[in-house]
Parts: C-alpha cells; structure tokens; sequence
C-alpha cells in the first residue's frame, strides 16, 4: 500500500472511534458532531494526497517557493515504492477498526469501574503492553526471519540514540492517549490527533524553510476546524454517555437520600409513639 493511503486511513480511525462509540458508549449523535468529522477526514486525505517527503526545500527568496504553493498535482512516488494490493487495504483497515476498538473499549472500561486514578490505570495499561509484547512475539519473530518472511536488523550504532528515543516518544504517547481518554472520551482523544498533520506542517515551516502546497494547507485548516467544531460540541452538550451517567448516578443517589430520609422519619415516628404510650 501507499504510504498516503495508510496515513489517510489511519487517520480517519477517528470515524471508526466515533461509529464504535454509538453502540458501545451511546455516545450522541449530532449534526455538528458528524459534519466536524466530515471536514476533518476531507483534510486528513488532502494532507496525504498532497503532501510528500520526497519533496525538495523550498528557500524562500526565489521563485520555487511559490512554484511549490500553486503546484496542485500530487507529488510522484518514490521509485522505490511497493505496488498496492487488495490485500495490503484489507489489512490497514482491519488494523485501524482493531486500533479503535482499543481506544473505545478503554473508554468503556474506564466507564464501567468509576475509575478514580486515571493517570495510575494508563500507567499500568501501559506497562501491561510493553510486558506481553515480548511474550506475544519474542518467539515469533526469529521464526520469520529465519522464514525469510521478516528480516530482521539492528539499527546502525550512530542512529541508537535515536531509535531509544523513538522508544521514549512511543511510550509517552501511548500514556498521553490513554490519558486523555479518561479525561474526555476516545472519540474526542482520536480527533485530537489529527492535529499532529497540520501541527507537522508548522514544524516544517519553521525547521525546514518547506511549504506544502496549498491543498495540503486547505486539508490542514479543515482538521483544525474539524477538531474545534467537535470540541465546540462536546463543551455544549457534555462528553455524551459519560454525562448521561453522571446525571443517572446523581438521580441514584437522590433517590437513596431520599429513601433514607423516609426510613429516619418512620423510625421517629414511632419512637415518638412509643415514649407516648409508655407517659399514658
């Protein structure tokens, strides 16, 4: 598969988040919710579409810099590109609809055990992953490479730092997201990482002197309002079950206080009737 198609696909995974939210968390469906999700992914393909690496700096102070602005036509894959397949497309979807379920079903965990310590849970989960990831795999992967289905290699010793910094970055990430699962919902948590495509192209701005053509800026602006009008949304009408939870718990413990309030009137009632009959 392309490298455009996976990132698109696996970007969108926000719609997946949110379809799996509706039965799962009863998260609300609403015409500003589902419009936001429209325009988000509509950027998240214009990105890929329209963005590449293989790309040339762009400097500036001479005509390129505009020439790069107005070229409208998809950049050309390297010559090193796999060819597409049926098979590799099925695969990526079936990836990014496991990818989440994992986010909602967390959600969802969250949600049934009142979890009070957020922060302490995503920690654990964490820990949890990178514990069974060794035990899933550490037999599986020598078998593939002595297959010849995956070979296997070390990094160079001069980019070690970075591949321990990736691992980092990695485990940081997989926290952060789990976080903000817990403090919002995972359909929110997912559109949120949309932004990291316009967020990218800002960093290329200021860090390369490179510019992406201006589709790829529509499709980033289209994520940021994708991304607003959701949070507008969730701020308006509350984290959807979660609030709907939170009222019935509320109505729960009204009703107990309520009851309790009966029962100490009943008791005293006939405290009061008894200390009558015993003075009569």
């Amino acid at each position: 598969t392309s490298v455009s198609a996976n990132t698109a696909i696996y970007m969108c995974a926000c719609a997946a988040v949110f379809l799996i939210s509706i039965p799962v968390l009863r998260e609300k469906i609403t015409v500003i919710k589902v419009s936001s999700l429209v325009i988000c992914c509509t950027g998240i393909v214009l990105v890929s579409l329209f963005s590449s690496p293989h790309q040339q700096d762009i400097d500036p102070h001479n005509t390129t810099f505009t020439d790069n602005f107005l070229d409208v036509q998809p950049p050309p894959p390297p010559p090193d590109t796999p060819k597409s397949s049926v098979l590799g497309y099925i695969l990526v979807l079936i990836s990014m609809f496991l990818y989440a379920s994992y986010e909602v079903f967390y959600g969802y965990l969250l949600q049934t055990d009142q979890d009070k310590h957020p922060a302490m849970t995503s920690l654990k989960l964490v820990g949890y992953l990178g514990f069974t990831t060794p035990l899933l795999f550490g037999v599986a992967l020598p078998i593939w490479h002595l297959a010849g289905w995956e070979t296997l290699a070390l990094p160079p010793p001069d980019k070690m730092s970075l591949f321990f910094l990736s691992i980092l970055l990695d485990a940081f990430f997989n926290i952060f997201l789990l976080l903000a699962i817990a403090l919002s919902n995972p359909t929110l948590a997912s559109v949120g990482q949309s932004l990291a495509l316009p967020g990218s192209m800002v960093a290329d701005l200021l860090i390369h002197r490179f510019l992406m053509p201006y589709p790829a800026l529509i499709g980033a602006g289209c994520v940021f309002v994708g991304f607003c009008g959701f949070v507008y949304e969730e701020l308006r009408h509350g984290h959807g079950s979660e609030g709907e939870g939170e009222a019935e718990g509320r109505e729960d413990e009204r009703g107990l206080l309520d009851s309790d309030n009966s029962d100490d009137a009943d008791q005293q009632e006939l405290s009061e009737q008894y200390n009558r009959g015993l003075v009569a």
